[in-house]
């Protein structure tokens, strides 16, 4: 019983997910979503194995040609509700194993017991990014400048409540981020700070700061993905109350 009740909850939350991290084009097949958003990112570029395995004996040919068609290297998503023996299956046809990742919760008042207080900050909540924040998020983040794009349909595609902050010391953006908000749950994403003001809590805030605003929204938990491997993040969200509720990462068809 216990684990059809976590089971029901990962499947709750992996939903909530898709919504927040909306893709461009996306067709079905049965259960699953294959999904393509000009190549920007796994989450947007992926098949969303959730649900049972497609009857169809021609499953991973129809998504490889979806994928093709794009060209877009064939990405799978696969979590602890994936279909048991997808990943083995993939791997045997030559996918290789990326990002694994968490899915991490919190309370927003266990979250906002840890707020720290700066008065040089001034703090900006946008309902939508404009270009600017837009610009902002793939210069920290390293991105290149062509992902302008799709980024601007990703976020202009989230159809729940959302809200884009922007944390600036003298008129100098020194972090970034996002907050989704549905059926209770806030979704938290795009977390980045200037590299020049690292280690001042300025990550810690801007997740708080997120946490309110959703709390004040309706929204009683937080949660978020992290890669694994990322331990200053992970240490971070975990001393601020989020723990992980499960685990997942992605299969990539290796290039001939």
């Amino acid at each position: 019983m216990k684990a059809e009740i976590k089971n029901d909850s990962l499947h709750f939350i992996e939903n909530l997910a898709t919504n927040a991290w909306p893709c461009h084009t996306q067709e079905l097949i049965e259960n699953w979503r294959i999904r393509a958003t000009f190549g920007v990112s796994k989450r947007a570029n992926s098949v969303h194995t959730i649900g049972e395995m497609p009857q169809d004996p021609k499953w991973l040919q129809r998504i490889e040609s979806f994928y093709k068609d794009k060209s877009i290297p064939p990405c799978f998503y696969i979590s602890d509700i994936s279909p048991t023996g997808l990943d083995s299956i993939l791997e045997s046809k030559g996918y290789r194993k990326l990002d694994e990742c968490f899915i991490m919760t919190a309370s927003c008042l266990d979250i906002m017991k840890h707020e720290i207080e700066n008065s040089t900050w001034t703090i900006e909540y946008l309902p939508e990014p404009d270009s600017k924040w837009i610009d902002e998020f793939i210069d920290l983040e390293g991105f290149p400048k062509d992902r302008y794009k799709a980024y601007n349909h990703i976020f202009s595609s989230i159809k729940p409540i959302k809200n884009f902050l922007r944390v600036s010391i003298k008129d100098e953006t020194v972090g970034l981020g996002t907050v989704v908000i549905e059926d209770g749950w806030g979704c938290i994403s795009n977390i980045v700070v200037n590299p020049k003001h690292r280690r001042k809590g300025i990550a810690n805030q801007i997740i708080n700061y997120l946490s309110k605003w959703a709390h004040e929204n309706s929204a009683h938990h937080m949660y978020l993905q992290v890669i694994q491997t990322n331990q200053p993040a992970v240490n971070l969200y975990k001393k601020i109350g989020f723990s992980p509720i499960s685990k997942h990462h992605y299969r990539i068809l290796k290039a001939n």
